[in-house]
């Protein structure tokens, strides 16, 4: 191994050379390559340029024909059969309606009247025992009611 380093230690030459003309001629063969490249794929960009607008728009009508006809579906599931027959319509009239009188209607519309008006004592009470526990004065009370 010893008379091999002399023997590279004398040689200062550089075992590496580069062809004559190489850099001269580099950007050329380097723009070559990049254009034959180019053009290899270039066919494949242009085509899914001009196809990707028609793709987008057939996407959008499937995607609003799917959304359309899941809402509709969804509307028809829900939607009770309230129908009611003409025979059971009128028989709901001719009988039931000559259970009720006269009389039991005003008694339901005064009760309705019982219970708000009992409702607003309540209120008015709720408020009075509140202005009592904060010791307002009765004068300014009285004044509010």
């Amino acid at each position: 191994m010893g008379k091999l380093n002399k023997e590279l230690k004398g040689n200062n030459k550089n075992p590496f050379s580069v062809p004559e003309g190489y850099f001269d001629s580099f950007p050329q063969k380097m723009q070559e390559r990049i254009a034959s490249e180019n053009t290899e794929h270039y066919w494949f960009v242009r085509l899914f340029q001009l196809i990707k607008p028609q793709f987008a728009l057939g996407f959008m009508i499937v995607a609003f024909a799917v959304i359309a006809i899941t809402t509709v579906n969804v509307v028809l599931t829900n939607k009770t059969d309230s129908v009611i027959d003409s025979d059971l319509y009128t028989r709901i009239i001719e009988v039931d309606a000559s259970e009720y009188s006269e009389q039991h209607f005003i008694d339901v519309l005064l009760n309705d009247e019982k219970e708000i008006d009992k409702k607003k004592k309540e209120e008015t009470d709720h408020y009075i025992h509140y202005l009592v526990d904060e010791d307002i004065d009765y004068g300014t009370l009285i004044d509010e009611l």
